[in-house]
C-alpha cells in the first residue's frame, strides 16, 4: 500500500504501558523525520480534512479537526488496566469499542474479545467513500435473527465473510492480582502477542 496505519501496544516489567498509533496517508508521510528519533511525522491532514468553508471538518486556526487515529488506555482503581487499538480508518473506534464491550459486558478473555465477530457502519468520513450508500457490514458469526432484525429496522446489511476487513486489534490487560500481563493479537492481520 502507498500509505497505511500502524498500531502497537507494549508493557514492561516495571508496569509501564504504551498504546501507540501512527499513520502515513501516502507512501512516506510528509517526509519529515524528528531529528534524533527516527519518528516520521504523518500527513493525515491531507486525508479526510476539508478546505471548504463551513464544513464541520474544515481546517481552521485553533481547531482540532476530526481524524480516526485513536490509541486507548483504560484504568481500574486509578491504575492502567488495558491498552488496545487498531488501524482501520473509521472502523477504528467502532472495533475498539466492540472489543472493550466484549471484555466488560461478555466477560471474554482478551483473545476471545479480539476474535469475536465485528460490525462496521460504512461509509464514514473518508472522502473516497463519502458519497456511497450507507451499509452495515457484519462479519460471519452473528446470529441470523440479529441480521433479520437489523434489516427490519431499516439497516442495509452487507455480510463480510470470515474475518475480512475488520481491523487488526492488539491488546494487553494488566492482571494485578496474579502479577502478569494477558495479551491478544488479531487474526485478521499480521501481528502477534509476545512475552518474555
Amino acid at each position: 500500500m502507498p500509505g497505511d496505519t500502524t498500531y502497537f501496544c507494549a508493557a514492561d516489567a516495571e508496569g509501564n504501558l504504551v498504546s501507540y498509533i501512527t499513520s502515513l496517508s501516502a507512501a512516506f508521510g510528509c517526509a519529515e523525520v524528528i531529528d534524533g528519533t527516527g519518528i516520521m511525522l504523518n500527513n493525515r491532514a491531507g486525508r479526510g480534512f476539508e478546505l471548504e468553508a463551513g464544513h464541520p471538518n474544515c481546517i481552521a486556526p485553533g481547531k482540532r479537526t476530526m481524524h480516526t487515529l485513536v490509541a486507548y488506555m483504560a484504568f481500574r482503581d486509578g491504575a492502567p488496566w488495558l491498552v488496545w487499538g487498531t488501524p482501520g480508518g473509521d472502523g477504528q473506534s467502532q472495533w475498539d469499542m466492540q472489543v472493550l464491550l466484549n471484555l466488560l459486558e461478555s466477560n471474554m478473555d482478551v483473545q476471545e474479545a479480539i476474535e469475536a465477530p465485528r460490525w462496521r457502519s460504512f461509509p464514514g468520513t473518508d472522502p473516497a467513500g463519502r458519497e456511497l450508500a450507507f451499509e452495515l457490514r457484519l462479519e460471519d458469526g452473528f446470529p441470523r435473527e440479529t441480521l433479520v432484525e437489523l434489516e427490519r429496522r431499516g439497516h442495509r446489511i452487507q455480510p463480510v465473510s470470515g474475518h475480512e476487513g475488520a481491523g487488526a486489534v492488539q491488546a494487553i490487560i494488566v492482571d494485578r492480582a496474579r502479577g502478569l500481563y494477558r495479551a491478544g493479537s488479531d487474526p485478521r492481520a499480521d501481528g502477534c502477542a509476545i512475552g518474555f
